[in-house]
């Protein structure tokens, strides 16, 4: 028991003093991996095997493929072009910020890329029309968490390696479809508060006035269609498609791998892959399933879900999400179905931590919420007093879509795809 305890310790002290002391927790971890590992007696090929070769190998893939278009321009013109859609339709232009940034985003880059480029396409739009900049900006962000649970997108990758792990296959498509409902009902009730159909402007975006695509944009844009048909058709591993696809690209002159190399976002995959040798130790040595009996001694049938949901949200608002939240929640699951019982089950479980963890990315703590925050200060050069009363409202507004989720998953919601 004593060294369950500490191990526990070990994985929560990783998160907050990576936190605290704005240290990447991936680097923390692995320094911790080694202190626990002595302490508990763990051989050093456990810590070893903790590394997550095939995730590395397949998150390395994707990010450096979407890093090759991101670098050309691609991601980014092709994102303008289908906002140029909606005309004179003001607006529509949020909803058409959420679906692109949905779809380029579960077509495999994940959050992180997409919202690099369509957040701050977001706030400049926003800022040019004279509209409102949170539902605009927020609705590129919701779009990008929401498509991130794809099962070729980050977290739905790491969603199937995890669960994988404990013996569940089959589990991508459905926590993708789950995962996209409740994040759609975010959206949507975003665009009500705000208004969103009664926009207006002046300033609407013309097709005129941007750029064709350019042969190497062409290129790009086919390659994502063939990475899309390789893996969703025919079943092929992502990450290997993609660093085939990366280097035909790249032998055709149409990317520049040395800028993209540059891109890629090395303290993420350190992140993911840190936090995955500590949590190896960590189970070796009881603190996972000790963690799973803490969560589950709060929970009942009912509450399971929404709880989980509640916890992935409160972790995500201070940690990663796909670093952090789903490498330390989802291997907790099985045992507190387990304890549970009733008619809880191991997919409701995974989808409710997903879409907990994923919408709270609105928090200006986190990645997509920061960018916004950042966008929006280089832009107008907003005073110290806006910035603040924006990270407030940021805030609130994620709380307020991981509470939506807890509701969704009270009523039941996520059982509805399981």
């Amino acid at each position: 028991m004593v060294f369950q305890e500490i191990a526990l310790l070990f994985l929560a002290a990783a998160i907050v003093l990576g936190f605290v002391r704005k240290i990447n927790v991936g680097i923390v971890s692995l320094g911790l991996a080694f202190v626990l590992g002595m302490i508990g007696g763990v051989d050093t090929k456990v810590i070893f095997n903790g590394f997550p070769s095939k995730l590395f190998i397949t998150l390395l893939g994707t990010m450096f493929f979407f890093c090759l278009l991101q670098e050309n321009h691609t991601l980014e013109l092709l994102s303008k072009k289908m906002v140029t859609l909606v005309g004179t339709h003001v607006y529509l232009i949020p909803v058409i910020i959420y679906a692109v940034s949905y779809g380029l985003s579960a077509a495999g880059p994940g959050a992180i890329s997409v919202q690099s480029v369509m957040i701050i396409f977001a706030v400049s739009l926003a800022v040019q029309m004279d509209t409102s900049l949170v539902l605009m900006a927020c609705m590129a962000i919701l779009g990008a968490v929401g498509g991130t649970a794809s099962p070729i997108a980050l977290s739905g990758i790491i969603v199937t390696d995890l669960t994988a792990e404990f013996g569940f296959s089959g589990m991508a498509a459905p926590v993708f479809a789950g995962v996209t409902a409740a994040n759609l009902l975010c959206a949507v009730l975003l665009y009500v508060a705000y208004k969103g159909y009664k926009l207006k402007s002046d300033h609407a975006v013309s097709a005129s006035d941007l750029p064709a695509f350019n042969r190497q944009q062409k290129m790009g844009i086919a390659a994502i269609l063939v990475l899309v048909i390789a893996v969703v058709g025919f079943q092929y591993d992502v990450g290997l498609v993609s660093f085939a696809l990366a280097l035909a690209l790249i032998l055709i002159g149409a990317v520049n791998e040395k800028a993209a190399v540059r891109l890629v976002p090395w303290s993420v995959l350190i992140l993911i892959c840190g936090v995955n040798v500590l949590m190896s130790v960590t189970k070796e040595m009881g603190g996972i399933e000790l963690l799973s009996n803490l969560l589950a001694s709060m929970m009942n049938q009912v509450t399971a879900a929404p709880l989980i949901g509640l916890t992935a949200g409160i972790m995500s608002w201070f940690s990663s999400a796909n670093g952090v939240v789903l490498p330390t929640l989802i291997p907790t699951v099985p045992d507190i179905v387990s304890n549970v019982g009733g008619s809880t089950s191991v997919l409701e479980m995974v989808m409710s931590i997903v879409g907990g963890a994923t919408v709270a990315g609105i928090s200006p703590l986190s990645t997509g919420g920061s960018l916004l925050l950042a966008s929006y200060t280089q832009e107008t050069d907003a005073s110290e007093k806006v910035q603040q009363s924006l990270f407030a409202r940021l805030f609130a507004l994620s709380f307020s879509a991981v509470m939506v989720i807890v509701i969704f998953a009270l009523a039941g919601g996520f059982k509805l795809f399981c």
